[in-house]
């Protein structure tokens, strides 16, 4: 009787530990009976709803995440023409991205990702000479629903005009649109410097033939480390310029711009701050 007790208990927790492991594996990679109801279900809804694109399944995967699965569709014609759909482990749909094809989304990602390229050929020349801890560029989009949004630059270009798989001229936009941030380290900080490095950064990019329209530009000393005593350290000096235009680096009263600029953006952060204040202690 007893043997008997021990044999049913052994198999109940081999039963337990075989859930478990199903379990654990769904959680962790699904499972084909889930990702066959997706597969089936992101067909359905394609014939259903774009019958007329040439769209493509590239695959679909579990999304660890969500718990759900994805499928991610392209068009064999149209590089612009990619997006996901998601689905529960029931292969019902919840969300379709295809507004990121027609939005302009795509689009501005793909012209972004090509400025961004040819701004990282200049950063990262061995002969760029100021040593960077953050540096990248950007086309600056926006859409119309936040069209008077004063915290989006007023140069930014709406991803609705954009044409899908259109063709641009990057350094057009770069001109009209192309934005730089910079984070540098040095341990002169201050305005007659920064406006030193503004100077140069033009003229570098001037002679790479990238252009841009505007820059944000932190010059800052390099964090101390911790002290011994665990203490936390201050933040160090530094001073910065956001959105400082193309057509504002030249050498007359430069260093009174910076000053500017930098008053503006102390001013910007102190005004951010009250805001998450107030958002804090309305909660």
């Amino acid at each position: 009787m007893k043997k008997k007790i021990l044999k049913v208990l052994a198999l109940v927790l081999a039963i337990i530990l075989i859930i478990g492991i199903g379990v654990f594996a769904n959680a962790l990679v699904g499972n084909p009976v889930s990702k066959y109801l997706a597969t089936k279900s992101a067909k359905e809804h394609l014939e259903k709803n774009y019958s007329d694109k040439d769209f493509i399944i590239e695959e679909v995967t579990y999304d660890f995440k969500t718990g759900g699965y994805y499928a991610r569709v392209t068009s064999p014609t149209s590089i612009d023409s990619h997006f996901s759909l998601s689905f529960d482990l029931m292969g019902n749909l919840i969300i379709d991205c295809y507004d990121d094809v027609t939005s302009g989304w795509n689009t501005a990602y793909r012209i972004g990702e090509e400025y961004r390229k040819e701004v990282d050929k200049v950063f990262e020349n061995n002969e760029f000479p100021f040593f960077m801890h953050i540096s990248y560029g950007d086309i600056e989009f926006t859409s119309e629903e936040y069209g008077e949004d004063s915290s989006r630059p007023d140069y930014a270009i709406y991803k609705e005009t954009l044409e899908i798989d259109g063709i641009y001229d990057i350094d057009e936009l770069g001109k009209k649109a192309g934005k730089l941030t910079v984070y540098i380290y040095d341990n002169d900080v201050t305005e007659e410097n920064l406006a030193e490095i503004l100077l140069n950064i033009k003229s570098v990019f001037d002679k790479s033939g990238v252009t841009f329209y505007a820059i944000d530009c932190v010059l800052e000393k390099s964090k101390p480390e911790a002290s011994a005593d665990g203490s936390v350290p201050k933040d160090p000096p530094r001073i910065e310029v956001l959105n400082f235009l193309y057509s504002d680096i030249y050498e007359n009263d430069l260093m009174e711009r910076v000053k500017d600029s930098n008053k503006k953006a102390i001013e910007y952060y102190e005004e951010q701050d009250k805001i998450k204040e107030q958002e804090i202690s309305g909660q």
